[in-house]
């Protein structure tokens, strides 16, 4: 038994070397495949058998993914009856590592008589597959890493990454953007970043704490109190937005008024200022379609914790809070 540490190294640079003798056989073939897909209107159907359906199968979850329609489809599976889903101008991507494998070939010759182009991923030279090919992207002909050299490993890898390779080029082609893939893939960090809206995450309706300008300092407590939110929107007589008061601020007043319970909510709002003395500004608000992660940012740069949500700049609609942000996964 030989060093494994040394032997892990070795497969690494054998297969680094694959990988470079791989990249170096990438020619016009690779464009004219580039080139088939993109003109198909149907998804891409890819197949292989064993490891190589493995990979197959990865290549079809990437395209799909990365704005490229493809579905994997095994090859005995196919010959019976999975071929009734392929249509004509169908485009079909293969993979084998010799091009040999009898249940592919058979598979191929059969869909080409259904579908439309076949591109195939296999060893250079002459193989049933690549025979049955419009279009060949071969893999350099080594041998598989390892002691024994028989379980897939370089072939697989070199597979691997020339389908990735050509799921990159159409991805570039169709210029698919962030915005797309996030549609693809909402539960993901980049989804929520990008779709994630005020709307989707504020509190609104019966949750909302609201407290008229006029009401007592002890309705503003219960209001503020009963919704559960740490904090209150203060309105004018006509519903519109004069501030926030949270928490903090409710400390803070306690310890410049003595008899806080005289108040009304608004002289409470303006004496829980960290100045009191200066002029009221107009509350800023964000409205519903704004991106979360935007709002995330504005409180952050703001040192608050809440923002008040608003159509018309106006009247208060809901309200996020910086925890119902982290909570939804953006911070």
């Amino acid at each position: 038994m030989g060093d494994p540490v040394e032997l892990a190294r070795g497969i690494i640079t054998e297969q680094v070397g694959a990988l470079t003798a791989l990249g170096h056989l990438i020619d016009k073939s690779f464009e004219a495949a580039v080139s088939a897909i993109l003109k198909t209107k149907e998804p891409v159907i890819v197949t292989g058998i064993g490891k190589s359906g493995l990979i197959a199968r990865k290549a079809a979850a990437t395209l799909s993914s990365t704005g490229t329609r493809a579905v994997f489809m095994h090859p005995v599976e196919g010959l019976h009856g999975d071929l009734g889903a392929v249509a004509p101008g169908a485009v079909l991507l293969a993979l084998s590592k010799s091009g040999h494998t009898e249940e592919l070939a058979r598979f191929v010759g059969h869909f080409k008589r259904i579908g439309g182009g076949v591109v195939a991923v296999c060893e250079g030279g002459d193989s049933p597959l690549s025979e049955l090919a419009d279009i060949v992207l071969a893999i350099p002909e080594r041998s598989e890493a390892g002691p024994l050299a028989l379980a897939p490993t370089t072939s697989t890898l070199m597979m691997l990454a020339l389908c990735d390779a050509l799921a990159m080029a159409l991805l570039d082609a169709r210029g698919f953007d962030e915005q797309q893939f996030a549609r693809f893939h909402p539960d993901g960090s980049l989804g929520r970043r990008l779709l994630t809206r005020v709307s989707d995450v504020m509190h609104c309706g019966e949750e909302m704490p609201i407290a008229q300008g006029e009401a007592t300092f002890s309705e503003l407590l219960i209001e503020m109190t009963g919704k559960h939110l740490g904090m209150a929107c203060i309105v004018g007589e006509n519903g519109e937005l004069v501030g926030v008061i949270t928490d903090g601020d409710l400390r803070r007043l306690l310890t410049r008024v003595d008899s806080p319970m005289n108040l009304t909510a608004a002289e409470a709002w303006k004496q829980s200022r960290r100045d009191p003395s200066d002029v009221p500004v107009r509350c800023s608000t964000v409205l519903p379609s704004s991106l979360a992660v935007d709002c995330l940012q504005l409180m952050r740069e703001s040192a608050i914790t809440v923002l008040v949500v608003s159509e018309d700049g106006t009247a208060p609609a809901g309200i996020v809070r910086l925890q119902d942000l982290v909570r939804a996964g953006l911070g």
